[in-house]
């Protein structure tokens, strides 16, 4: 389970830092090719803040990655995404007070309202399309690792042999990966 959420983490690390003038690219434009596979502009800004894509796309293109391998060695990842959508909890009420409701509002709010969205549907969009691509790397970094448990090692010690994973994979692909965004 902390794995789980370990792993979830190391992405969002790539989601908050870095600035971005959003004006500069459109929707369509491509911001990265992954083994002939493109991730758009758009689909960025589906899952980040405008500010944040110039230092996400990395953290994307490893998630990219993941998910072609997973597919390629036909590793279902259904329980993963079950689990991982579980732990984002749903779009809270409008009098629900909390820590995590509030958090949740104030990133749901300004992504639906530049998506032209509802709150609550964007957060369910989201929910559904980031869930799917941790469970990949979940369960792409979990076959590569075996039997290595997060009680083994401690969380911290887990999440960084899964980074390296993810590095030695965008190592061992790096000519086939094309970043756009700088």
């Amino acid at each position: 389970m902390y794995k789980w959420i370990g792993i979830m983490l190391l992405i969002c690390m790539f989601i908050f830092s870095g600035c971005m003038n959003s004006a500069a690219y459109k929707d369509e434009d491509i911001a990265a090719i992954v083994r002939g596979e493109e991730i758009t502009v758009g689909e960025l800004r589906f899952l980040y803040p405008d500010d944040a894509i110039e230092e996400t796309v990395d953290g994307v293109v490893k998630a990219k990655l993941a998910e072609q391998e997973a597919k390629r060695m036909d590793i279902d990842i259904s329980e993963q995404i079950k689990e991982v959508e579980g732990s984002y909890g749903n779009y809270p009420q409008d009098d629900l007070n909390s820590p995590k409701a509030d958090s949740i509002r104030s990133f749901a709010k300004p992504q639906a309202k530049k998506l032209g969205m509802n709150p609550k549907e964007y957060y369910e969009e989201y929910t559904e399309v980031s869930a799917t691509m941790t469970a990949y790397v979940n369960a792409y970094t979990s076959v590569i690792l075996g039997g290595i448990e997060d009680d083994e090692f401690g969380i911290e010690e887990y999440n960084q042999h899964a980074n390296e994973v993810l590095d030695n994979l965008i190592d061992l692909n790096e000519d086939a990966i094309e970043i756009r965004v700088k």
